[in-house]
């Protein structure tokens, strides 16, 4: 696994609070900078590798979302309101998906992999949907494809 020392909280008796430094404007967890630095890849390959620690590890719906929202927010380079409704359509709203209590590694990533593949449909659905969101979208998923399942599945279709 990648190191995530670029998103954790400041140690103990650090003398910062876990907000120091944080703008929510950009993404819930990092801030404009933080996401600047890494370049789009990587800070999606770190989110990716994030949300999937999220569910292995049952850090919580809340927080598995909200790390959703920023590769969303990210990925797509949609606003957050935006980012956060999908989010509630594919993961909220869809109990059935279930993730939370998948136990095989493969099975998750293919599970994480159909949300954000679903993800197209809310798109085509949005009233007023910033242009060059479904381009950005199909870039997301052949990213992830690619790198959750190698080169190869990046081609893959819809």
């Amino acid at each position: 696994m990648r190191c995530f020392a670029a998103f954790a909280e400041p140690a103990a008796g650090s003398g910062q609070s876990p907000a120091a430094g944080r703008s929510l404007a950009l993404v819930y967890d990092h801030d404009a900078e933080e996401v600047a630095a890494l370049g789009w890849e990587e800070f999606i390959a770190r989110q990716w590798e994030s949300i999937f620690i999220g569910y292995r590890s049952n850090a919580g719906l809340r927080r598995i979302c909200r790390r959703w929202s920023d590769l969303l927010e990210v990925g797509l380079g949609c606003p957050q309101d935006v980012a956060d409704l999908l989010v509630r359509n594919e993961i909220v709203d869809r109990a059935d998906r279930d993730l939370e209590s998948i136990t095989d590694a493969g099975n998750l990533v293919a599970g994480m992999a159909t949300v954000l593949a679903d993800v197209r449909t809310d798109l085509l659905e949005l009233d007023e949907a910033p242009d060059g969101l479904l381009d950005s979208h199909a870039r997301l998923v052949g990213f992830i494809r690619a790198y959750a399942f190698g080169p190869d599945a990046g081609e893959l279709p819809a």
